[in-house]
């Protein structure tokens, strides 16, 4: 989900080439507009106030190793223990959903969005409440960020109480094979100055 990327400028997005299952996918309190950040790109917009603590996904694209990925533009990373390092890869609208849209802020002021994996999957969390009539801008500050650090304990709370609950138990037996919630690492695959893992510095977006 990098927009500076080193390949050639693409055309701008349109409105008029949104898949019908991104247009249909899309939550009551947001619709798809031109971004502010990038006048070449679409950006989500709030049409209704979103409290603090929503949270939004799966990040939807391609799994396919950083071998296979051929623009670093609408995708993040996720680690299997058993596949290793793999990208879930949107830049096929096709292969997207909504959360494709979401661009990055040019601030931490202007951040209201911040990515969590859960379970090898990346959801958008929000951080503030949002108005209607504003963008949904996501970054990632890492736990050094108090706000982000406590809203993944919260996270890794709730994952400790349903790993124990009578009900996880049993499914963990029948699905022995299976994954339980997992609050983990994850990764901008291919420009690691505009996502980082928790615990190490990165500035922010040049481009703004």
């Amino acid at each position: 989900m990098n927009q500076n990327a080193t390949e050639p400028v693409a055309a701008a997005e349109s409105l008029a080439e949104v898949p019908e299952h991104v247009l249909r996918g899309l939550p009551e309190e947001v619709r798809l507009f031109p971004s502010a950040v990038d006048k070449t790109r679409i950006g989500v917009w709030a049409t209704k106030p979103i409290l603090k603590g929503k949270k939004f996904g799966p990040f939807v694209g391609d799994k396919k190793k950083r071998s296979q990925v051929k623009n670093n533009v609408y995708m993040w990373e996720v680690y299997y223990p058993n596949l290793g390092w793999m990208c879930i890869d949107a830049t096929d609208p096709e292969k997207g959903n909504w959360l494709r849209y979401v661009n990055w802020a040019c601030s931490g002021e202007e951040q209201n969005l911040f990515p969590l994996e859960i379970n090898r999957a990346i959801y958008y969390k929000t951080l503030k409440p949002i108005a209607p009539g504003e963008e949904l801008l996501v970054w990632y500050n890492g736990e050094d960020n108090p706000e982000i650090a406590a809203a993944i304990e919260e996270e890794r709370a709730s994952a400790r109480s349903k790993r124990s609950s009578p009900k996880s138990r049993k499914d963990q037996v029948e699905h022995a094979a299976g994954s339980s919630f997992y609050v983990g690492p994850f990764r901008n695959p291919m420009v690691s100055a505009h996502v980082c893992l928790p615990g190490s510095q990165r500035a922010l977006p040049d481009q703004c």
